[in-house]
């Protein structure tokens, strides 16, 4: 980070053009030499290669590749040209009560983002920037995915000043006016200010051994195994030709287990303040954090072959957190990929902030408590394995639902996060009179439903949604959450 102007902007790293463009720049760079090297060598080696198209050797030729050079030379030049004045012109400030980012010498572009709408402050190290010691610095915002500012790259002691910072002044803003805030302390912060003053406490660590074991008992993995045995046999019966169809495939799915492997490596979640933050990557690192009075719905869920070691990952619905490609988005939302039953109940009583509740997850586990509505028996005609296992549990605190046999999956929506209710019968549940119910949540992967329960328990449910939901918002304190929605009950079918 170079040292701030007049206006108080200071510039990005001077490499970050090249580092943002560095692999399509090598890849140029790599096609002109590749193309050119025989020339070259001929040319300036002595060899015949110059005089095989006719003329004196080292005549014509050694122009044409002289100017061959001279064009490459030109090419690298205006790159290293366009890439400075792209590093002049990008510059960022942290004001007063926002962070603003100018870009572009043409078409300049001016974005800032306001501390008291800031989401997370994230710190990203693609390989390439890791190599050459620098980071990236990501601002999300409540605006979308327009909204959201990224200053690349930086130094990364400054990222990480950067970030500290940022989510300083983030609290501070949520915090509000310093005579509501606490002591006068330090612009009337006290010693809950800012999320950056508190040492951060390490909540888990999931071993390397544990992820990659977590990815041979993925469906990536069995279903590459059940590629290799049918690609054995195919060769033993001698139709090795008919293996290479299986190429493209093999390369979907395994380049889907190595991501999870990559990506997921070296997890450390820890909590500062009333932020849960996470660290991971092996080939590009990531810093992130989820503000949790930001959570709106988690789910824990087990797949069938997690059964045996005992292993569950945990998702989250985050207001106004998706954010960047598809993938990017869905990582974002998974917190912990694979955890212990009592780690993940463990992070679970953190996000909730709610130690019944924890427990009230707990017992719906491997057992049925007390209070557990599940379907009724003629319900075994559309779950004939599943039916015992499918229900809700209303808790004091928050509305809990189970579904799956195989694929395991308990789903925890706070009542105060609670938007409104769908209610919705197809033809075959109408015959039985059954009713299927969806919790409506902000968007991530956490899809709340109980599906076929009796038509009276939807009622019920319904009843208890209005019962709990809009107290449960009146009652809850301050804090920058998501605005529920309004208790609404819609029939669909």
């Amino acid at each position: 980070m170079t040292g701030a102007d007049a206006d108080g902007f200071a510039r990005v790293h001077p490499i970050s053009p090249f580092i943002r463009g560095g692999l399509v720049v090598l890849g140029v760079l790599g096609y002109l030499v590749s193309q050119q090297i025989d020339t070259l060598a001929a040319a300036f080696g002595g060899g015949d290669g110059g005089s095989g198209r006719g003329g004196p050797a080292g005549a014509v030729p050694g122009v044409a590749t002289l100017l061959q050079v001279g064009a490459v030379a030109l090419v690298v030049l205006g790159a290293i040209l366009l890439g400075l004045v792209s590093w002049w012109f990008t510059r960022y400030r942290i004001g007063e009560d926002s962070i603003e980012m100018r870009t572009g010498a043409l078409f300049r572009q001016h974005r800032q983002v306001r501390y008291d709408r800031i989401q997370a402050v994230d710190v990203v190290r693609p390989l390439l920037a890791r190599l050459c010691g620098l980071s990236e610095v990501r601002v999300e915002s409540a605006g979308g995915g327009d909204s959201h500012l990224s200053i690349a790259y930086l130094r990364a002691a400054d990222a990480e000043s950067v970030r500290e910072r940022l989510l300083g002044l983030a609290h501070r803003a949520a915090a509000g006016p310093p005579e509501t805030a606490g002591s006068p302390e330090e612009g009337g912060l006290g010693p809950d200010r800012r999320a950056g003053d508190r040492p951060e406490e390490r909540l888990l660590t999931v071993p390397p051994g544990r992820i990659v074991a977590s990815v041979l008992l993925s469906g990536e993995a069995i279903f590459l195994a059940g590629i290799g045995v049918i690609a054995v046999v195919l060769a033993l019966v001698g139709l090795s030709p008919a293996v290479t169809g299986f190429f493209p495939v093999v390369v979907v799915a395994g380049g889907r287990a190595l991501l999870r492997l990559t990506r997921w490596w070296g997890l450390v979640i820890g909590l500062r303040g009333g932020t849960l933050t996470s660290q991971r990557g092996l080939t590009d690192t990531r810093t992130s954090s989820v503000p949790i009075h930001r959570v709106q719905a988690v789910a824990i869920e087990q797949p069938w072959l997690w059964r045996r070691p005992g292993w569950w990952s945990l998702k989250v619905n985050v207001a106004g957190a998706e954010i960047g490609s598809a993938s990017e988005a869905a990582s974002d939302a998974v917190l912990v990929p694979v955890a212990t039953t009592d780690e993940v109940l463990r992070l679970l009583a953190v996000v909730t902030d709610d130690p019944e509740t924890t427990a009230e997850v707990g017992s719906l586990v491997g057992a049925t408590p007390d209070g557990f509505v599940g379907q009724p028996r003629r319900a075994r005609w559309v779950h004939p394995f599943a039916h015992r296992h499918i229900g809700y549990l209303a808790g004091r605190r928050a509305l809990i639902l189970r579904r799956g046999w195989l694929d395991r999956s308990l789903q925890v929506v706070p009542w105060h996060r609670v938007q409104s209710l769908t209610v919705s019968q197809g033809p075959v549940s109408r015959r039985l009179d059954l009713a299927s119910v969806a919790v409506v949540s902000t968007v991530g992967p956490v899809s709340p439903e109980v599906c076929h329960l009796d038509r009276a328990g939807a009622e019920a449910l319904r009843g208890l949604v209005e019962a709990h939901a809009s107290p449960a918002r009146r009652d809850e304190d301050g804090g920058p959450a998501c605005n529920g929605g309004p208790d609404t009950v819609d029939y669909e079918g």
